[in-house]
């Protein structure tokens, strides 16, 4: 498919579009919610609300667990009465991974409680209870951002690259001296696989443990876990988060490698020699969305050695994330 843009053209393959829809509907939808929430803050007048009920609840999502607090008051607006449970303001609900940050909101409005509410004049019924945005509509708009910038990437690369044949090796000219990789590739090579494995095998290990600790402080129990550090929940947390670590750093090596080999693929591309994949976004994202099989080899360790990367830099903001979030 081709998709005229001002002066150039985007060629997209069946993914790219799917990827195209997708991120454009990530995108509307926060935007969408983003503009929701702006009127609401700017646009509310405040209430009297009676609190009903206030408690937290417990949602088994997909990707853990996550508690949200659900809170019901009754207000007038205008001589009519209205209930809502609506925490913050938007179409979105916000929740937590931590249920003690989910209390600590449910604790300020006690059942039977008069508190302050704010209600939008064009929407009465729809009021609430904290004046601030969720940070939701912001990570929507970025994620959809980072989407759309891959599909774009992909669409303004060649239409085929990487599918270049190589000279046979005794064309090619060696340099003088070869780097410690170079002399050391295959070595590293079985090193950074079975780092790789040992540590993924062993992180699935850890996080079964921190399981079994969780149930085992928590049964009989109502209140949260607390996680001593060289307890039932704090060591095998502490050695999944090392073996985390291990995973990232062997892919890492295990790239160090891939790259050092494509090099040496490099200098057996005929002249004039295409630009590298590695200074050329466009190029790269084209290579890292095609399947293995469709390349040569040179196209194949282009692939292999980007998606090593970006797997450690994706495993690496998520532990940056986590770490965030708990401190």
């Amino acid at each position: 498919m081709e998709l005229p843009v001002g002066i150039t053209t985007l060629h997209l393959s069946r993914k790219s579009v799917y990827l195209l829809v997708l991120a454009v509907a990530i995108v509307g939808a926060g935007g969408y919610s983003y503009v929701q929430q702006g009127q609401a803050v700017n646009d509310a007048v405040v209430v009297q609300a009676t609190v009903d009920s206030a408690r937290v609840e417990r949602l088994d999502a997909g990707r853990g667990i996550d508690y949200e607090p659900e809170i019901e008051y009754t207000y007038e607006y205008q001589g009519e009465t209205y209930t809502s449970e609506q925490v913050f303001p938007g179409p979105t609900i916000r929740t937590y991974s931590d249920r003690s940050n989910a209390q600590s909101i449910v604790r300020s409005y006690e059942p039977g409680t008069t508190v302050r509410a704010y209600v939008r004049p064009s929407e009465p019924s729809n009021a609430f209870l904290i004046r601030e945005r969720t940070p939701w509509p912001a990570r929507a708009v970025a994620i959809g951002g980072v989407l759309l910038c891959i599909v774009v990437l992909a669409g303004l690369g060649s239409k085929h690259p990487g599918q270049y044949e190589l000279r046979p090796e005794r064309e090619v000219r060696s340099p003088p001296s070869r780097t410690w990789v170079e002399r050391n590739d295959e070595r590293l090579r079985r090193l950074s696989k079975r780092v790789l494995l040992v540590c993924f095998v062993a992180f699935w290990l850890s996080m079964v443990g921190l399981a079994f600790g969780i149930l085992s402080l928590s049964e009989g129990s109502a209140r949260p876990v607390e996680a001593d550090l060289l307890g039932p929940v704090g060591l095998p947390l502490l050695a999944a988060a090392a073996f985390w670590i291990g995973m990232i750093l062997s892919l890492c090596l295990y790239g160090l490698q891939s790259f050092s080999r494509y090099r040496r693929l490099r200098r057996r591309l005929p002249e004039p020699k295409p630009p590298s994949p590695f200074r050329h976004p466009s190029r790269l994202v084209t290579i890292l969305g095609t399947e293995g099989d469709e390349l040569p080899e040179y196209g194949r360790r282009v692939r292999v050695t980007g998606w090593a990367f970006l797997i450690a830099t994706g495993m690496t903001a998520v532990l940056v994330q986590l770490l965030y979030t708990a401190s």
